[in-house]
């Protein structure tokens, strides 16, 4: 008789909290039931770990399932798809107009029957009606995680036909209501000064939907998103954002998405010295891309700077300054991506199947990372950061059995195959990676196994906060 319903043996397990160790790793139900030394433990599953790591599960932050194609196919295509780079856990940011107490019964209906992992929303406030309903999302759905959108400031009216205009006396009622709250709170904060980026585009648009009418002009280039999109407008709004956040007792529950810029990466670390416990994100594509190897397929904002920014970004990460990485995925289609012109391309891209593996060849295997510190960024800070731990983001006895078991000398090409990809395009396509997930473990079952998906469609269900 097998002691265990699943069993990873012989791997050496990785934790930032207890370091690297060989162990075997049992499962019963959706939980850790034991930890043991190699070769130990017997399972009705197992998977041979020997010579590879076993990880907590990847979990991306940072996602906008349902942005372009409804939430019901993403939840399928996109948690099918994560599993092939050991992702078992992603945190979406949504935002609507109207009362969230009547939106998110349909869109939990949505979500539930379709995702292969766990998943968790953040919620976009856009009013002050918003801001009076943090106490009933919190009771009501258990979202526990929240966003301000600075890039909407003077144009929520327009865009989303509410009456605000997102000035800085909602972003004060905002901070200082999810203060107020008994239980953990996150803001995430997207940091842009848009009285600059919108004087220095000079009327020009980004396409951010399908329906969006834009000028095209072929010659533009990805240089255009850099010059209009500058990092010091970006570095300015995270430190002013900050300093509200902290008058209010805040800072530690502030979360600053999408770091681009070295500039505001440093002025995290001095705000960090000056006694703030703001937390700073990063996404892949700011690590492992230039602005000169950019296209249409890397559109995105805050777009994608220069080496130096990389390198500054790679040693903040590493520092302890970065807290997180990210994707900021968007399932877009390739024949709905590209446009006539630079302008008139979809912004945002799909990359979370390739966080967990860019970091491990970009980042440990060329000696940036510690594997512990990319388990930290790619995992446990993010259960952190988004009130998950310790359910979530280590390896340990009542934890979820979220498990990555990577080889890191397995190199792959990049494609969209590889990927399980419905976009059909990979900004990444033709890249060489090293270090990939041979298997991925879901609550206990396994869901990725060399390169098959085996896992099942609606095992995945939201994560309730507080945990």
């Amino acid at each position: 008789m097998s002691d265990h319903d699943l069993v990873i043996s012989n791997g050496t397990v990785v934790t930032p909290e207890h370091g690297t160790f060989r162990a075997d790793v049992a499962a019963d139900g959706e939980t850790i039931s034991a930890i043991a030394s190699p070769g130990t433990l017997s399972g009705e599953t197992e998977v041979d770990a020997t010579g590879k790591y076993v990880l907590p599960g990847a979990i991306d932050p940072h996602t906008h399932h349902g942005i372009y194609r409804g939430l019901e196919a993403d939840a399928e295509s996109e948690s099918k798809s994560d599993l092939v780079g050991g992702v078992t856990t992603i945190g979406n940011y949504f935002r609507r107009a109207g009362a969230y107490a009547d939106i998110m019964p349909g869109y939990f209906d949505e979500a539930e029957p379709n995702y292969y992992h766990d998943y968790f929303f953040s919620l976009g406030l856009l009013s002050m009606e918003h801001v009076e309903e943090i106490p009933t999302i919190i009771e009501e759905f258990g979202i526990t995680t929240f966003k301000w959108y600075m890039n909407y400031k003077n144009a929520a009216r327009e865009k989303f036909g509410v009456d605000c205009d997102m000035h800085d006396d909602f972003g004060d009622a905002f901070i200082q209501t999810l203060a107020d709250q008994d239980v953990p709170t996150t803001l995430g904060y997207h940091s842009e000064n848009v009285e600059i980026t919108n004087a220095l585009a000079g009327g020009n648009v980004y396409v951010t939907s399908e329906s969006d009418d834009t000028e095209v002009d072929e010659d533009e280039g990805y240089e255009v998103m850099v010059e209009e999109f500058p990092g010091y407008a970006e570095t300015q709004s995270m430190v002013a954002g900050a300093s509200l956040a902290k008058v209010h007792g805040y800072d530690d529950r502030f979360y600053a998405v999408h770091i681009s810029a070295g500039q505001t990466a440093d002025e995290l670390a001095t705000l960090h010295d000056a006694g703030y416990r703001t937390w700073g994100e990063t996404c892949i594509h700011y690590l492992t891309l230039t602005t000169e190897e950019c296209d249409e397929r890397m559109k995105v904002n805050p777009p994608v700077r220069s080496k130096a920014d990389q390198e500054t970004l790679w040693n903040r990460l590493a520092d302890g300054t970065i807290s997180t990485v990210g994707t900021d995925h968007c399932a877009n289609l390739a024949e709905n991506k590209f446009g006539e012109g630079f302008r008139d391309s979809l912004l945002g891209f799909p990359s979370t199947p390739v966080m967990l593996p860019l970091i491990l060849s970009e980042g440990v295997n060329e000696g940036r990372l510690s594997l512990e510190r990319a388990v930290e960024v790619t995992s446990t800070n993010a259960a952190k950061a988004f009130n998950l731990y310790p359910k979530k983001g280590t390896v340990r006895v009542g934890s979820d059995a979220d498990l990555a078991v990577v080889d890191l000398d397995e190199t792959k090409t990049v494609t969209p195959e590889l990927l399980h990809s419905v976009s059909g395009y990979s900004p990444y396509e033709g890249r060489e990676v090293t270090g990939w997930p041979t298997q991925t473990v879901v609550k206990g079952h396994l869901a990725y196994d060399d390169g098959d998906v085996v896992g099942t469609k609606g095992h995945g269900t939201h994560i309730d906060r507080p945990v």
